[in-house]
């Protein structure tokens, strides 16, 4: 009887740790989503180095970071859009994808981040972090779940 009594409680935790593990779902793609367009950014002062962009706002964004083990979904404010499938911007085929989403992150109000995230993709998926190019140079708070990638033009080598 001791034996069941443990394997049942064994039992119990593996099934409430597997629970707690699933993560909740990413806010969905609003009805009035932003459809955005890959565009170039050509950093002239560190030997021409080109960045992907998107236009948000009124500002570009380019690549800045990934994720640290910090990051969690509740980081995520809401979907904002998602980006155009072409020759330019993904291996994607169909044209009508709409998987390639981008959010706001809570806790950054002045939108200096945005995040992009594959919603297609399961396993082992890591967001990349884009951050508003008007900040180059200024002291601005980086969120604690972001690890910069050190590119050149953000002044991390």
């Amino acid at each position: 009887m001791k034996k069941i009594t443990i394997f049942i409680g064994a039992a119990l935790f593996c099934l409430f740790a597997l629970c707690s593990c699933t993560r909740r779902p990413l806010p969905d793609l609003p009805g009035d989503a932003f459809a955005f367009e890959m565009g170039t950014f050509i950093d002239d002062a560190h030997d021409n180095d080109s960045f992907a962009t998107i236009e948000y706002g009124g500002r570009t964004y380019i690549q800045y970071g990934t994720t640290n083990n910090k990051y969690s979904q509740n980081c995520i404010e809401a979907c904002i859009g998602y980006i155009i499938q072409d020759a330019n911007s993904s291996y994607v085929t169909d044209m009508d994808n709409t998987d390639q989403r981008i959010y706001t992150l809570s806790g950054d109000p002045e939108r200096n981040f945005l995040l992009d995230y594959n919603e297609s993709v399961k396993l082992m998926n890591q967001p990349t972090f884009l951050r508003a190019v008007d900040t180059q140079g200024k002291d601005i708070v980086i969120p604690y779940y972001i690890d910069p990638l050190g590119y050149e033009f953000w002044g991390e080598e």
